[in-house]
């Protein structure tokens, strides 16, 4: 419709009355194609009609027509759209208009399985195979959660994760290897991080030990992340997961002794020197040399140097140290030698421990002496060990006492630490009294005892 104006029969003059004289809009312009919109609609599972919200236009044009989706609810914009697609199609042709307008959907690679992602990690990259294994665990870990795999489960059913004998943790590993790697993202992995440390409510030592958790797991699953590693895989991957996703310091977990090394020792002489002499030794060479356990496992007879009175601690056939720090000379008093020489008169093996034959290919934590371990933690509970890990408590109260006579950094050496600050954040216990004493009779200051 379209405003006119009326003539003044007499003076020749236009008056401001109008009429309304129907004119019909141009295709060029956007109000013609307003009576041309319409909503189409569809029929759903159960047979309803469903109206599809967003306007859309047909278009005629050199013997050609299509449907134009228009993406909006609103009239005036979608009427807009399809003057500007019909102005196209003149000018530009249908080819174009279709490429711009309605372009083919993007088919979006699929994006790897966690499985098939760990598996061609395993085949290209550098890592070692327990380093993989220990990173991939992480990584399930995580995902698992995400996943909900053991949502609605049992606790029991839960449990058989850890069944590596009957296929209970094949069985969950399939479950999460099958899952898109698209599931990581920073958002999920901080918000799983966040419910994880949630679950341990306002208790701030469960907070804490949480917090600890949540954080290893992280940086061990994006180490598989890195440059060096992704550089060399031949998948279609997401983004980097962890790109952006910034950890709260738990803070060290310092060392908190909770036994008396010389009355531990003392009871061992007493217990186990003579009915569990393997299990003494075990305990002989953790807590007086301050050897990690694998380390401990592995050592031969060769090792030992009776003539200076050191242990050598170094690369074998058998054993690959953890860093190359941890090569590293302990030096024993004269008593531990001559300990270790009545050992050495009865033993006709390479080990010093008796065990099973070494297994370096193994991708698991493999110990030749695991009965006899097993027999030292459970001893160490009667003794009133609280620690998680009982045996690697030995190692730190080695360390401990190395500290209190010696100094921090000799302490290091003989543990066979990189960086003096995980010496002194993880494993050493404050031994020595250091207080001031100061007069109660407001006279000078009395002493100051370290």
């Amino acid at each position: 419709m379209q405003l006119g104006t009326v003539q003044n029969s007499k003076n020749r003059t236009v008056t401001g009355q109008t009429n309304h004289c129907p004119v019909r809009a141009a295709k060029t312009h956007q109000d013609y194609w307003k009576g041309k919109l319409k909503r189409r609609t569809y029929l759903s599972r159960d047979g309803a009609r469903v109206e599809i919200p967003e306007w859309q236009v047909r278009m005629f044009h050199r013997g050609r027509e299509a449907w134009f989706n228009l993406d909006t609810p609103n009239q005036t914009t979608a009427a807009i759209k399809a003057r500007d697609i019909y102005v196209s199609l003149v000018s530009a042709g249908w080819d174009a208009t279709l490429e711009k307008y309605k372009p083919a959907p993007i088919v979006r690679e699929k994006v790897c399985t966690v499985g098939e992602f760990l598996a061609e990690v395993a085949k290209r990259s550098a890592l070692k195979p327990k380093t993989l294994r220990l990173y991939a665990g992480k990584l399930r870990k995580i995902v698992a959660d995400l996943a909900k795999v053991e949502a609605g489960m049992k606790q029991k059913d839960r449990r058989r994760k850890y069944d590596y004998a009957h296929g209970g943790n094949a069985a969950w590993r399939t479950k999460v290897d099958g899952k898109p790697l698209s599931i990581l993202t920073p958002d999920t992995v901080n918000a799983w991080r966040n419910a994880y440390v949630a679950k341990a409510d306002t208790d701030p030592v469960a907070r804490k030990s949480a917090e600890r958790s949540a954080a290893s797991n992280i940086r061990s699953a994006r180490a598989l992340f890195t440059e060096d590693v992704v550089r060399l895989l031949k998948l279609n991957l997401p983004p980097n997961p962890f790109l952006g996703v910034k950890l709260k310091d738990p803070g060290p977990q310092r060392y908190h002794s909770d036994i008396n090394p010389e009355w531990l020792f003392a009871c061992a002489t007493r217990e186990l020197r003579t009915d569990r002499p393997q299990v003494f030794l075990a305990l002989f060479l953790c807590l007086w040399a301050g050897l990690r356990r694998k380390e401990a496992d592995l050592l031969t007879w060769e090792q030992v140097d009776f003539a200076e009175g050191r242990i050598h601690i170094r690369r074998t056939a058998h054993f690959e140290p953890k860093t190359e720090e941890s090569q590293r000379m302990i030096d024993l008093a004269p008593s531990a030698m001559n300990l270790l020489r009545e050992f050495r008169q009865g033993s006709d093996g390479a080990f010093v421990l008796a065990g099973e034959d070494p297994r370096p290919d193994s991708t698991y934590d493999y110990y030749r002496c695991d009965n006899t371990w097993r027999f030292l933690v459970d001893w160490l509970r009667e003794k009133g060990v609280r620690h998680q890990k009982a045996i690697h408590m030995l190692r730190k109260e080695s360390g401990s006492l190395i500290a209190a006579n010696y100094g921090i950094e000799a302490a290091r050496q003989h543990l066979g630490h990189r960086d003096i600050r995980t010496t002194s954040a993880h494993y050493v216990e404050k031994r020595k009294r250091v207080e001031i004493t100061l007069p109660t009779d407001g006279g000078q200051l009395a002493s100051i005892a370290g």
